[in-house]
C-alpha cells in the first residue's frame, strides 16, 4: 500500500511512466484488493512483452482497474473475473480492462470523477472508451507512442 501511495504522490497529472512501472502499482493495488475480496476477485493479465516500455499517464491503468473493481466486481455477490490486456500495435499502446457488469446486469453509475480525471490526463494524446460488450464492461485506452 505504501508503494501505491508513493507512486500517486510522486507523479503529477502530466507525468508519463512506463507500462512496467504502472503494472507494479497495479499489482500492489490488486494484492490489497485480493485480501479484501478473497475468492470473489479473479484477475487475468495478458501483457505483451513489447508493450512494457510504452509510455502512459501515471495512474491511468490503476484507475481503470479500480473502476472495474468498484463498479463490477464489488457490486456482484459472487464477485467475478477482471481481464487486463496490453498490446503495442502500430506504435499505439492499447490497454483493455474488462469486468462483469454490475449486480443487476446493468452498468453501475458513480460520479465519474475518476474517468473525468483520466480523460483530462489524456488530453488529445489518446483515446478512451467505456462500453458494455455482452455481459461485460470494457474500458479501452489507446495511447500513441
Amino acid at each position: 500500500m505504501s508503494r501505491t501511495l508513493r507512486q500517486a504522490l510522486a507523479h503529477n497529472r502530466s507525468e508519463q511512466v512506463t507500462l512496467a512501472e504502472e503494472l507494479a502499482v497495479v499489482d500492489d493495488y490488486l494484492a490489497i484488493e485480493a485480501i479484501h475480496f478473497e475468492q470473489r476477485l479473479q484477475v487475468g493479465q495478458h501483457i505483451a512483452a513489447e508493450a512494457m516500455q510504452a509510455q502512459l499517464p501515471a495512474m491511468a491503468l490503476q484507475l481503470l482497474v479500480e473502476n472495474a473493481i468498484k463498479h463490477g466486481i464489488a457490486s456482484r455477490p459472487g464477485g467475478g473475473r477482471m481481464e487486463i490486456r496490453a498490446t503495442l500495435d502500430d506504435d499505439v499502446l492499447r490497454l483493455q480492462v474488462d469486468n462483469p457488469l454490475g449486480g443487476a446486469g446493468e452498468p453501475t453509475h458513480g460520479h465519474g470523477v475518476g474517468l473525468a480525471y483520466l480523460r483530462a490526463q489524456l488530453g488529445s494524446r489518446g483515446r478512451f472508451t467505456l462500453q458494455p460488450v455482452g455481459d461485460r464492461m470494457q474500458a479501452l485506452l489507446e495511447i500513441p507512442q
